[in-house]
């Protein structure tokens, strides 16, 4: 593993070398400052800052970037999945994002969407790097966004503006994936054999975060339901699938999950995810009135090939308010439809006859069609119940707590002192918001399906 030091060292010694070069042969270095963060922001990740004085062309230029490596011994990085994680997060900057833009390109259409997507990316490289040792290591040099006036969303419930700004950036990521299947069928099959599987479930004997996460989780609810059943009454229909679905997943919750990513690895509202799309891992810069005008995506270490249900249900359940949630859910379903068949038609219309002929094209886009995608979302919406199952009681949590779970999550995931502070953090408000969230899920009809689920 690469300690403090040595990602210190190599950032001096060669990837500000590295990292000039972005800027053209005439870019000379002037002066250079590297800071490290020591707080929550990398979960997973050694973060520092890096802050380059130069000329470029004769002319003074500064930039400031984050610098991002995996963080932990060898053995953390495999219980935690790192090498898989990191490899397919470096994949977004160095290949899927480059071939989205080529897509826009060759359809005579401004690359500008993309752009928009992320942060400006400097390098990336996974694998063994000169200057890190002969281990697998990560390195991801990015645009910093606070200076541009880029800041985080509030710590759970998001407004309505900063909701539709993730619709509205989050539809067009996906048609991409789905256009690209399309056009380029050959490319889209590079990309997708280029992925690492992140599966939710191993072989026995492996060790598996995802048992211990949602082990945690299950464990929380049911502790939760049967403890305040009396006061909670639930009405008839809802408890009878609450028991179901402990009678079918209490062993191995994370076969829901599992069960997500199987069933809809053929269907054609699968393509390349963000993987884990909430507040945490979207920056947002706001107008002078105080409104969202522009977000940008960060953090793709959960990428995946698979539904688009896994991003939109996770990030709608754990960003909207219990209060809201009846009147946002299909306002903002359909937002999200809306901007991802947009910028579907227009890539296939941009492409045809040249690649599509009429009929291809109409077939394709009623494949695509608004109650197909509601059918789809139904089936796989459960995904984002279980992510907050997991994941809401951490965010509710104290700044100290979360920084506690943290340093155990990374010594002892498995550990008792791990399952007992994941089981107490928040306390019950966490356990109201993820009880209303599964009443939620229930009457949409999102339950259903995961009792048919082949693992």
């Amino acid at each position: 593993m690469s300690s403090q030091q040595n990602q210190l060292d190599y950032i001096s010694r060669y990837l500000i070398y590295k990292l000039l070069k972005y800027f053209g042969p005439d870019a000379a270095l002037i002066s250079q400052r590297i800071e490290s963060s020591n707080g929550l922001d990398g979960f997973m990740s050694a973060l520092y800052t890096v802050q380059l004085d130069m000329k470029v062309n004769g002319n003074d230029k500064q930039e400031t970037m984050l610098v991002k490596f995996m963080k932990g011994s060898p053995e953390f990085r495999k219980d935690s999945k790192s090498y898989i994680q990191f490899a397919n997060e470096v994949l977004v900057y160095a290949e899927l994002l480059p071939a989205y833009e080529h897509l826009l390109r060759s359809s005579n259409l401004n690359t500008d969407l993309v752009e928009g997507f992320v942060p400006r990316c400097y390098f990336a490289q996974f694998g063994q790097i000169e200057g890190m040792g002969e281990a697998n290591e990560s390195v991801l040099a990015l645009q910093h966004l606070k200076p541009a006036g880029y800041e985080l969303g509030p710590r759970l419930t998001l407004r309505r503006d900063q909701l539709e700004a993730m619709c509205n950036v989050l539809g067009p990521y996906h048609a991409l994936g789905y256009a690209t299947r399309i056009l380029q069928p050959q490319v889209h099959e590079r990309l997708k054999n280029s992925i690492k599987e992140l599966p939710f479930v191993y072989p026995s004997g492996t060790t598996n975060l995802y048992e211990a996460l949602y082990r945690v989780a299950f464990d929380r609810f049911y502790e939760y339901y049967d403890r305040q059943r009396a006061q909670l009454q639930p009405e008839e229909d809802f408890a009878a699938a609450v028991e179901r679905l402990r009678a079918k997943y209490f062993a191995q919750p994370e076969h829901i999950l599992e069960g997500v990513r199987i069933n809809a690895s053929g269907d054609k509202f699968s393509t390349f995810l963000h993987g884990d799309f909430n507040r945490n891992n979207v920056l947002f810069h706001e107008d002078a009135a105080g409104r969202v005008d522009n977000i940008k995506m960060i953090d793709f270490q959960e990428l995946r090939y698979g539904t688009t249900a896994i991003d939109i249900s996770f990030f709608l359940y754990i960003n909207t308010a219990a209060a809201e949630r009846e009147q946002l859910f299909p306002r903002l379903l359909q937002l999200y439809y809306k901007r991802m068949y947009e910028q579907l038609e227009l890539l296939l219309q941009r492409n045809t006859p040249k690649l599509l002929d009429e009929e291809q094209l109409q077939v394709e886009l009623e494949h695509y069609s608004f109650q197909r995608f509601e059918e789809h979302f139904k089936k796989y919406a459960f995904y984002g119940v279980m992510i907050c199952m997991h994941f809401l009681p951490w965010l509710l949590g104290t700044e100290e707590d979360c920084e506690r779970l943290s340093k155990l999550f990374e010594q002892d995931m498995y550990g008792a002192e791990f399952h007992q502070l994941s089981m107490q953090i928040a306390g019950d408000e966490a356990n109201v918001q993820i009880y209303n969230i599964m009443h939620h899920a229930f009457k949409q009809g999102y339950m259903d399906a995961v009792f048919g689920f082949q693992v």
